[in-house]
């Protein structure tokens, strides 16, 4: 269901269906990480901004607690999922238009991604960074800002 949500939306179950197939498996096994990750989806293709954030947290809460996170990439552990959770609901504010909550999620994964030094987590942070910039201010702004700087510097 996650590739047709992600490939071709038509072909997935219903929103509805969907999440009535996504409760009954949670209702007996609430760890599956997968299932509330697939629910988070679900909730983003309705617009549901309480569900899909309730959804993503317990997606990332799951993979700390069962260790799924720690076991296939490597001595890292629970920190890649926080970083990787921070930018992903700085990523969720950002689409719903909650622009300050999703510039303080975001300033916390670069936090983060700074401590562990993890170079693709910060390059998914800079590139949220600028689209975020895009989406607060007028974007004629920030290229004279850029421009300027630039001449400061003496950069082509």
């Amino acid at each position: 269901q996650a590739s047709l949500l992600k490939n071709d939306e038509t072909k997935a179950l219903t929103p509805a269906l969907l999440q009535k197939e996504l409760n009954n498996l949670l209702k007996f096994n609430p760890d599956i990480a997968e299932a509330h990750y697939l629910s988070y989806l679900n909730s983003l293709r309705v617009q549901d901004v309480f569900s899909s954030t309730h959804s993503l947290l317990h997606y990332f809460d799951r993979l700390i607690l069962t260790g799924a996170e720690s076991k296939s990439n490597g001595d890292e552990g629970y920190g890649r999922s926080l970083r990787y959770a921070a930018l992903n609901l700085a990523a969720l504010h950002c689409r719903f238009g909650h622009y300050q909550q999703a510039e303080l999620a975001l300033q916390e994964a670069i936090r983060i991604a700074q401590e562990s030094n993890d170079h693709v987590c910060l390059q998914h942070c800079l590139s949220w960074l600028y689209i975020l910039e895009q989406k607060i201010f007028d974007s004629c702004v920030l290229l004279e800002h850029s421009v300027n700087k630039s001449l400061h510097f003496g950069l082509p």
